[in-house]
């Protein structure tokens, strides 16, 4: 999707969108095969990807002419290099821009975030609208939460925390209220051997310890650092490692006056635009400044009374054959995870959970 400086201001793209008026857009995140898969729904069609080869042949000859008159000889010979390259070209940024034009024509999106939408979240037309939608669009202020981020800054968090301790410590003992102190101690020890009288020594002394525990009390005071037990970071290494390996959860506050709703997703590690993902926390923090923009297929629309539906009720009955009494206990087994697996998938109302296509921030013309 181009559009070339020569343009008139009448031009237009191939999608029928002014040069002057589109948006440009920074792709943080894209799910290019599930984007491909539902254009390929919508249209009937297949998204091709372009191949380009190209071969390259070169011909370097060696050869030393002889005439001896009576018979001509040629020595040496002829050498010959092949060699092919081949590049391929993926559909993008003109097939997620379409992708979003014909979800929405088509009927298949909501757009929370357009003038048209009112409502919020815990809205009873919404929700319903939501349960018989494909996809949401919904741009707000983001939160990114990395747990594989997070479980390894607990892994360093120690570390850390003695590294500032330390440095802490080493701007105190060079401040001048404790250099002072310190010169005064100093001072007191020199001339404690000069001291005759028993009574004067010990009030020296006294004197003495005062003075190192108002140095001590000093540095505390500038060492006052948080402190977690171990048995904590080792726990939510666990608990990371059991529910959550991987998880790089997205949530978008449309409203900020209600801010118990939100739409989340979890974002596949290779589906990164950048695949070094330190430079989007660098670049766009953990709580990105700039409000954020998530297209994705809609996965969960909770009620807010809970399902009466219980799969192990057709175990409830008297008598339980041998085989039923297995199923029912092994079976059990996963219903009693799903409290732990409630609390860590965080889904419940009035949120809304998606299947993430495309992450990006968007900005309009100015002109």
């Amino acid at each position: 999707m181009e559009c070339t400086a020569l343009a008139s201001e009448e031009s237009t793209n191939n999608h029928g969108v002014s040069c002057e008026q589109m948006a440009l857009y920074d792709y943080i995140y894209v799910d290019l095969k599930k984007v491909i898969s539902v254009y390929s729904q919508i249209t009937g069609g297949i998204v091709e990807v372009v191949e380009h080869q190209s071969e390259r042949i070169s011909t370097d000859d060696n050869k030393r002419r002889y005439d001896f008159k009576v018979f001509k000889h040629d020595a040496g010979g002829t050498t010959s290099s092949h060699g092919s390259s081949k590049y391929s070209i993926k559909p993008h940024h003109a097939l997620l821009t379409e992708l979003e034009k014909k979800l929405e024509d088509e009927g298949y999106l909501l757009d929370l975030s357009s003038q048209a939408h009112t409502g919020t979240l815990k809205d009873m037309e919404v929700r319903t609208r939501l349960k018989n939608t494909f996809c949401v669009k919904v741009k707000g202020k983001a939160v990114i939460e990395d747990y594989e981020r997070l479980k390894l800054q607990g892994e360093a968090f120690p570390d850390v925390v003695k590294l500032v301790s330390r440095s802490q410590e080493s701007a105190v003992i060079d401040s001048p209220e404790y250099q002072q102190i310190l010169a005064l101690l100093q001072s007191e020890e020199t001339t404690l051997n000069d001291i005759k009288d028993r009574n004067e020594r010990a009030r020296r002394k006294a004197r003495m310890e005062a003075l190192r525990a108002q140095l001590s009390d000093i540095i505390k005071a500038a060492l006052d650092t948080p402190h977690v037990e171990q048995w904590i970071l080792d726990g939510m290494r666990t608990w990371i490692d059991a529910f959550l390996s991987g998880i790089v959860n997205l949530r978008i506050y449309p409203h900020l006056d209600q801010d118990d709703e939100h739409v989340f997703g979890h974002l596949k590690r290779d589906c990164f635009e950048d695949v070094d993902r330190n430079t989007l926390h660098f670049t766009y923090g953990s709580m990105p400044t700039e409000e954020l923009t998530m297209l994705g297929i809609i996965t969960s629309v909770p009620d807010a009374d809970r399902s009466n539906f219980d799969p192990l009720h057709e175990f409830s009955k008297d008598a339980l054959a041998d085989y039923e009494s297995v199923e029912n206990a092994f079976r059990g087994l996963f219903r009693g995870f799903d409290g732990l697996e409630q609390m860590v998938r965080t889904c419940r109302y009035p949120r809304v959970l998606l299947y993430p296509l495309t992450v990006y921030r968007s900005v309009e013309s100015s002109f």
